[in-house]
C-alpha cells in the first residue's frame, strides 16, 4: 500500500476501525468454533488425545467431506484452540482445554448457549419487533438451559443447606425441575425427605428423570411435565422452589402464581425464589432481553416489586438476598402463614 493511500485511510479513522473490528472478530470467531466443536463431539474426541482429520471424519460420519473438516478445523489452529502436529489435531487453547473437563459442563453448556440462543436473540430481536412477533420458547433449548443453569448451583445450595433439615420426613415440591440436580441435593441432605418435580417442557423432565434414575432415587422422587398453573396434589409439601425461572411467567401473573405455590404449602412452609433481576450486568440484560421479547414470559423481576407481589400473595416474612456481590442474582424466601 503506499504511504499515501495509508496516511488517507488513518486520518479517516479507516484503520482505527480495523483495528478494533478485528479485535472484535477473534473473540466472536473463537466462541462459535467452541461451540460447534463441543456440540459435534470433537472436543471430546480430542480431549482423549491427538486425532487426525481422517479420525475425526470417522467420527462425524461417513458424508463427511474431509477436505471440508481440514479447512475448520484449521481454522481452529488460527484461533488457538487446536494446535497440529503433522496430521493430527490436539486441545491447544485455555478455553477449549477447561470445557473439555467433565466437572466443567454447565460452562460448555453456556457457550453453546451463546453461541446458538443469545446470538439469536441479539440479531433477530429488531426485526421480529418490526413484524411485532415474539420469541417463542424453543423446547429445542430446554436441555442446554438446564446445564447451564447449573453454573449457578454452588451458591443455591448454600441456601438450601438453611431451609433443609437434615432428617425426619420432608416434602419439596420444585417447579422447573431443570436436570434435576436440586432435587439430588435435598434427598442426599435428608434421607426421609421426598420431592416432586414440575417442569412444562417434555424433553427437560425426560433429562431429569432419567437423571434421577441413575442417581437411585426413582422411590423418593416423582417426576412430571405440566404447567404448576394446573397442577395439583393432596398432599402439602413443606419447601416449594423456583431456581431461575420466575421470568418464564409475565409479570401481571406473578400474584396468582405466587397464591398457587402458597396453597401447595403446609401452614409454616416456604416458598424459595431464586433469579437474576433487574440491575445487573451485561449476562442480565441478554436475560432479561429474551424474557421480554419470549411468548409468555416477563421482565427480569425487581427485588422490591417481586417482595412486595410475595406479600400481596399472603406470604409472611418475606426476605431478599443477594447470593453474588458484583451480580443482580438474588434468593427470595417468604413463609406461608401458620394458620390456614
Amino acid at each position: 500500500m503506499r504511504v499515501s493511500t495509508w496516511a488517507r485511510l488513518l486520518l479517516r479513522g479507516e484503520v482505527a476501525l480495523a483495528f478494533r473490528l478485528f479485535r472484535a472478530m477473534q473473540p466472536f470467531y473463537r466462541l462459535c468454533f467452541v461451540a460447534a466443536a463441543s456440540k459435534e463431539g470433537i472436543l471430546d474426541a480430542l480431549a482423549a488425545g491427538p486425532c487426525s482429520s481422517s479420525e475425526l471424519v470417522r467420527r462425524l460420519g461417513p458424508a463427511c467431506d474431509r477436505a471440508g473438516l481440514e479447512s475448520w478445523l484449521e481454522l481452529g489452529v488460527k484461533l488457538g484452540e487446536l494446535g497440529r502436529e503433522g496430521d493430527s489435531y490436539t486441545l491447544r487453547g485455555r478455553l477449549s482445554r477447561s470445557l473439555a473437563r467433565e466437572r466443567h459442563d454447565p460452562y460448555r453448556a453456556l457457550v453453546m448457549e451463546i453461541a446458538t440462543v443469545h446470538h439469536e436473540i441479539i440479531t433477530r430481536t429488531p426485526e421480529r419487533l418490526r413484524a411485532g412477533r415474539k420469541f417463542d420458547l424453543d423446547p429445542a433449548y430446554g436441555e442446554l438451559v438446564a446445564r447451564s443453569s447449573r453454573i449457578s448451583e454452588a451458591m443455591i445450595r448454600d441456601v438450601l443447606s438453611d431451609l433443609l433439615p437434615s432428617g425426619g420426613e420432608f416434602r419439596l415440591l420444585e417447579v422447573g425441575c431443570g436436570s434435576g440436580a436440586y432435587i439430588r441435593f435435598a434427598c442426599e441432605r435428608n434421607p426421609a425427605l421426598h420431592a416432586v418435580g414440575l417442569d412444562l417442557q417434555p424433553d427437560v423432565a425426560d433429562f431429569a428423570r432419567k437423571n434421577i434414575t441413575e442417581w437411585g432415587l426413582s422411590r423418593r422422587v416423582d417426576i412430571r411435565t405440566g404447567d404448576v398453573r394446573s397442577f395439583a396434589s393432596e398432599t402439602p409439601f413443606d419447601l416449594a422452589t423456583l431456581h431461575q425461572n420466575i421470568y418464564y411467567f409475565p409479570v401481571e401473573e406473578r400474584v396468582a402464581l405466587a397464591q398457587r405455590l402458597r396453597d401447595h404449602l403446609a401452614p409454616g412452609g416456604t416458598l424459595l425464589l431464586t433469579s437474576g433481576c433487574q440491575g445487573g450486568g451485561v449476562g442480565m440484560g441478554i436475560l432479561n432481553l429474551w424474557a421480554v421479547n419470549t411468548e409468555g414470559c416477563g421482565a427480569l423481576p425487581d427485588p422490591e416489586q417481586l417482595c412486595d407481589q410475595l406479600r400481596e400473595a399472603g406470604f409472611e416474612d418475606v426476605r431478599a438476598k443477594r447470593l453474588v456481590s458484583v451480580e443482580s442474582f438474588f434468593a427470595f424466601t417468604a413463609r406461608r402463614p401458620d394458620h390456614r
